[in-house]
């Protein structure tokens, strides 16, 4: 299979070294790389001059990478040299002399790697360090230990602190890079490649600036579908507004990912990523050997609410009462005051993790001379990796305690020094379950009730945008929410309903993530409770629309008892029309309904505001790919049903994330040939990681298409369940012009004309996501495919540096001219 165009950076085969001198790299060489490693060290004054094997090679003999170092005003001169071997990567380190202008730098290395096909890191970076190739591929002294989290930073001071203090306790790292003034290689690149890395289990993220919100959420989301993705991201307080903040905490829970606040909960994030036991919820269960640490603990879990107490069965609290001794408390958190032993805390820990309402323990120890401590660190160090769930330690203190933490530490389980860090490690884990299930909400397959009326919907915006007008009449806007079938009554100036708290729903525009909705009180309660508004990008379904209600500090504070569950369904259906008007009109600026109350079973606006943008309705969204939004709808307009030529129906549709057990029972089912013919291997069945890779797709730089039938399903009385019967999957090339497809037919539903089908709504989907080509390898030996790809117009080449391989590829703009 083809490279991953970063693997030149990240894994080089061939590497050139250009400094004043040796740097890290050609100090300690691997072994397997010293015979593909040339060091040029540059002098002041002298022309940089390469070996005669380096210059004009070939172009099947391009070098790898090369690693530069020199003074910013040698720069255009080593770039010039360079030109000659024609790198795939280079990565720019800094230097010690400083630029005299930096942005004059990155503008020039970014246009000599687009005019020379050369991926570029730098300039000023921290480099890259791949630590079980042994690859120091930066100025840092010490290579990081191997590990399976990889840290990605925006600030090399960062990634360098970190390093230093992983290396106090021993946590290894698949990667380590700082991408410097991202000349080329950016975050969203990254994330790219590391979602597809087999060497990296998790991911830590430092940000500064989430620049190219599209493509950065894109490849958040595909990263995080596989991989945990933990966030810092610096400025808070700095030039963001507080609402783009929020706006940003609601874009990584939709991509999955977890953001945590302050430096130090990085270092618990690193920690507790490495564990291989994550919660399924956030239920948590504390023992202390006194009450201090516990309740520490207990603190920062009701500040963080990711996580809480769980509610001990009354099983598990006899169970404890009969193991502890008097006066100790049974009931979460559990506390004994008496010396521990190995086998005593063995037990404890076991009563605790078989609980069934418990998702995870927390353990934390105080220094006691009555007690065993290193035997109980060296039974829980044997007990946790092999635990059904996550137990995580804090062992409090530093000079006789540090030791005792090491020895978790070495076996991969999170040790903690203070009761504060331990829940903050808990909070992330609970956090990612609860993100990963609103990363995994979709829309409908089947609209809302009534389909908007979307020719009248914006129809009227071009008529008020004719004439540069950009607020809507009140009637205006009561006919724009009509058109969407938004459930409201209004009634201007009328009275509110007895005891009725005023509610508001305000949709606003980010410069960088795109619409937004805001949830919480109205009227003159919202000029007191704003920073206290929930806050959720759209798309939203009814599951995410409640979520949206319930975080809000006016659901908590009343509606939560005083909403009918009439009105309350009302709320919701409310809020996901809106979310469809924000979806199908770009040009919405602004939208405001308040005071908003709540009825029996009705909902009432007192006032409604409609603000529009310049933007033009003369091009739709779903053939620019949603891009005012930060996240691609579930393209409903694909879903179709179809008949065979034998009368038989079946459904053509875009995958969604519930679709991954049909998805493994479909791959199951294959012929071993079929299998092989797919995926090249005898693999039985999807990885977790590819069937999430499938299925929790973004439907703007991907597409998987499924074709279904109804067969009957005995485990519900016969009634009738969607089998899947053929898939076919398109992801966008580096390029951003092009994808490479992948099609596989269930061996029952061969030769009936499905895989012509599939691949027709590839096709179709690129085309109008404005691709140029498509393309894919295909086995030589895989003759049906071949066949069925020249009969759709695909060009049969020879694949690169695989002969049993062929590369098929369309290309889309005389696809379309025909």
């Amino acid at each position: 299979m083809p490279r991953h165009h970063l693997a030149a950076l990240f894994e080089p085969r061939t590497i050139l070294v250009l400094a004043d001198e040796p740097l890290p790299l050609v100090r300690d060489t691997p072994r397997w790389l010293q015979s593909a490693l040339t060091f040029v060290q540059t002098e002041q004054g002298k022309p940089v001059v390469l070996p005669d094997a380096l210059a004009g090679v070939g172009p099947e003999l391009r070098l790898d990478q090369a690693l530069v170092c020199v003074a910013p005003q040698r720069l255009p001169e080593v770039l010039l040299t360079l030109k000659a071997c024609r790198p795939r990567s280079l990565v720019l380190l800094p230097h010690g002399e400083p630029s005299a202008d930096p942005v004059e730098d990155m503008i020039y290395c970014r246009s000599w790697g687009t005019l020379n096909d050369c991926t570029i890191l730098g300039p000023r970076a921290f480099g890259v360090q791949r630590p079980h190739l042994g690859l120091n591929l930066s100025l840092q002294p010490k290579m990081a230990l191997g590990g399976r989290v990889a840290l990605v930073a925006q600030s090399r001071s960062i990634a360098a602190a970190v390093l230093d203090w992983a290396e106090d306790i021993s946590l290894g790292f698949s990667a380590v890079v700082s991408v410097g003034d991202e000349s080329d290689v950016d975050i969203p690149a990254v994330l790219d490649y590391l979602a597809m890395d087999r060497r990296t289990d998790s991911i830590a993220l430092y940000l500064e600036e989430a620049s190219s919100s599209r493509r950065f959420t894109s490849a958040l989301r595909a990263a995080a579908s596989v991989k945990p993705v933990v966030v810092l991201k610096a400025g808070r307080k700095g030039d963001d507004s507080p609402a783009q903040d929020a706006v940003f905490d609601a874009l990584l829970r939709r991509a999955g990912a977890v953001r945590i606040r302050y430096f130090v909960q990085l270092f618990s994030a690193l920690k507790v990523l490495v564990h291989a036991r994550r919660t399924r919820g956030r239920k948590i269960a504390l023992f202390s050997n006194g009450n201090g640490a516990a309740q520490l603990a207990l603190d920062v879990m009701g500040d963080n609410e990711s996580v809480f107490p769980a509610e001990l069965s009354l099983a598990s609290v006899k169970a404890l009462n009969e193991l502890l001794e008097p006066g100790a408390a049974a009931r979460n958190p559990v506390v004994t005051y008496a010396p521990l032993t190995p086998g005593k805390v063995q037990r404890i820990a076991g009563i605790l993790a078989e609980d069934q309402g418990v998702d995870g323990v927390l353990v934390l120890l105080s220094p006691d001379p009555l007690s065993d401590l290193q035997g109980v660190a060296r039974q829980l160090a044997a007990m946790a990796p092999d635990a059904r769930k996550p137990i995580i330690t804090c062992f409090l203190g530093d000079a006789s305690m540090r030791p005792l933490r090491h020895v978790l530490d070495s076996v991969g389980t999170p040790a903690f020094r203070t009761p504060e860090s331990a829940a903050n490690a808990f909070g992330i884990l609970g956090s990612y379950h609860y993100n990963q299930t609103l990363s995994q909400q979709t829309l409908p397959p089947e609209p809302l009730g009534k389909p908007p009326r979307l020719d009248e919907a914006r129809e009227l915006v071009r008529l008020v945008q004719n004439e540069r007008r950009h607020s809507l009449t009140a009637q205006e806007s009561r006919q724009l929410l009509d058109c969407f079938h938004v459930p409201l009554r209004e009634a201007p100036g009328a009275a509110p309903p007895d005891d009725s708290l005023p509610m508001a729903i305000r949709v606003h525009r980010d410069g960088k993530f795109g619409p937004y909705i805001m949830f919480g009180s109205g009227g003159q309660d919202a000029l007191i409770s704003a920073s206290y508004r929930a806050v959720e990008l759209p798309p939203l379904n009814r599951y995410l629309a409640r979520k949206l209600v319930q975080r809000s500090s006016l659901w908590h504070r009343a509606l939560s008892r005083q909403m009918t569950p009439g009105a309350f369904e009302a709320l919701l259906d409310t809020l996901e029309r809106i979310s469809q008007l924000c979806s199908e009109m770009p040009g919405l600026e602004t939208l405001v309904i308040d005071p908003l109350f709540a009825g029996d079973m009705h909902l009432i606006a007192h006032a409604v505001h409609i603000r529009l943008s310049s933007e033009s309705m003369l091009v739709l969204p779903e053939t620019t790919g949603y891009g005012h939004m930060a996240i691609h709808p579930y393209p409903r307009r694909l879903v179709q049903a179809r008949t065979f030529k034998d009368g038989q129906p079946w459904m053509l549709r875009p995958i969604r994330p519930e679709d991954a057990e049909p998805l493994q029972e479909f791959v199951r089912g294959l012929s071993d040939e079929s299998r092989y013919m797919r995926f090249v291997s005898m693999l039985r069945e999807l990885t977790p990681r590819m069937l999430a890779r499938y299925t929790r797709i973004d439907y703007d730089r991907e597409l998987a298409l499924v074709a279904t039938v109804q067969v009957p399903n005995p485990e519900h009385r016969g009634h009738p369940r969607e089998q899947i019967i053929g898939f076919a999957h398109y992801l966008r090339n580096a390029d951003g012009r092009g994808a490479e497809y992948a099609l596989v037919i269930g061996d029952a539903w061969q030769r009936r004309g499905l895989g012509a089908q599939l691949m027709g709504g590839l096709i179709d989907a690129a085309q109008e996501q404005g691709l140029t080509y498509i393309d894919g390898l295909v086995l030589a030996t895989n003759r049906p495919m071949l066949s069925l790809m020249t009969h759709l117009g695909f060009r049969n080449d020879a694949a690169e540096d695989d002969p049993s391989m062929r590369r098929v590829w369309l290309d889309l703009g005389e696809t379309r001219r025909r």
